[in-house]
């Protein structure tokens, strides 16, 4: 059985239960959505005996990035936006897919939008609003950087520790499988790429080092999105508000993460007609420090209680600190390289270096290496 065969068939067993239609009846159609973890359908059905009365639905079916991990995390912060009205209802789930609301006459923020005042004065809202959704959690790191939580207890959410952890172990067994390979036909690999596959194993060989280093020594952890980008914010062209979606990667992190991430993204163009561009020229760690300091401002607006404990306001003054948010970057850009590495697969990515998933890697670490650059 093909993909959409079986998607056809999971999606009709929800509709014979929901809405009680006989399967003959069901009349379905597939359009296949976006995605780099995970497989998206907006699925359009309608019964035959009532054709001009039609029903939508999305469909996603779960990718292997993170398949070594629960999907709680994503399903509680679904519930807590759904019930604000402030995100899609789930309508199911299971462990290999759900089916969710879709929403109508929604897209993605167009590419000439993402620095719109509005949208991102709304963005900067939408992320203040998410840390809210758990506690504040107290860390420390230690001088041999071991991470330890101060006041977390069972029931709190997964950390960015726990996904990196999870990631970094997919992608050392990819990174074994595709360096015998390269190994194997070194004698055919262009001298650029070899130079690129040097910068990946210098970075692998350290990371697990490098990422925890980045962390601030002390701090809080809030619940952030971690994956925050224009392509996971719905659009809604009716009243030109915006929904966060994809909690996928949702988890306890340093604040600020998200943010950052939003503008750090914008730099990455995929096009539709598949052409992948890094912009590097285009970064401008003044403007997205100014919408950080905006993103704050909302933050403790909505958390003024916590904001304005004696112990805390330290915090906020170190966190406003321009070296503080230069070091998200480098956070998040060595973060997602690693997603790149889970994906590098040596017949398709060695030929040239513009096959995504390895040129993508390197601007990564290239990303990284910049903001670094500006800590020293």
């Amino acid at each position: 059985m093909n993909e959409s065969s079986e998607i056809i068939k999971n999606v009709k067993k929800y509709i014979k239960e929901k809405y009680n239609f006989n399967e003959d009846d069901i009349n379905i159609n597939l359009e296949k959505i976006d995605g780099m973890t995970n497989k998206n359908y907006h699925i359009t059905f309608f019964n035959k005996n009532s054709p001009n009365k039609s029903y939508q639905i999305l469909y996603r079916q779960y990718g292997n990035v993170l398949n070594s991990l629960t999907h709680d995390t994503e399903i509680n912060i679904m519930n807590y936006l759904s019930n604000k009205n402030e995100g899609p209802k789930i309508l199911f789930k299971c462990n290999d897919y759900r089916i969710v609301e879709f929403i109508s006459n929604s897209s993605i923020i167009p590419l000439e939008l993402r620095y719109n005042e509005k949208i991102l004065k709304e963005i900067n809202v939408i992320l203040s609003k998410y840390s809210q959704i758990s506690n504040f959690y107290k860390y420390s790191i230690s001088s041999d950087l071991k991470f330890n939580f101060l006041n977390k207890n069972k029931n709190s959410f997964q950390t960015i520790f726990d996904i990196n952890e999870a990631m970094f172990e997919k992608a050392k067994k990819n990174y074994e499988i595709f360096t015998q390979k390269f190994t194997e036909y070194s004698n055919l690999i262009d001298e650029t790429i070899k130079q690129i596959k040097n910068k990946y194993d210098y970075y692998m060989n350290d990371y697990k080092k490098i990422f925890i280093s980045l962390f601030p020594k002390n701090g809080f952890f809030i619940l952030c999105h971690n994956d925050c980008q224009r392509w996971n914010f719905l659009y809604i062209e009716q009243n030109k508000q915006l929904m966060i979606i994809d909690h996928e990667y949702g988890c306890l992190c340093i604040p600020g993460i998200d943010i950052c991430n939003y503008m750090n993204e914008n730099s990455f163009y995929f096009y539709d007609d598949g052409r992948y561009e890094f912009k590097k020229d285009e970064i401008n760690f003044e403007f997205y420090y100014q919408q950080y300091l905006n993103y704050l401002d909302e933050f403790i607006k909505l958390n003024k209680k916590w904001a304005n404990d004696n112990e805390n306001k330290n915090f906020f003054e170190e966190i406003k600190n321009k070296k503080y948010y230069i070091n998200l970057h480098c956070i998040t850009n060595i973060f997602w390289f690693l997603f790149n590495v889970i994906n590098l697969d040596f017949e398709k990515e060695i030929i040239k270096k513009s096959e995504h998933y390895f040129e993508y890697g390197y601007d990564r670490l290239c990303y990284y290496e910049i903001a670094h650059d500006l800590l020293n």
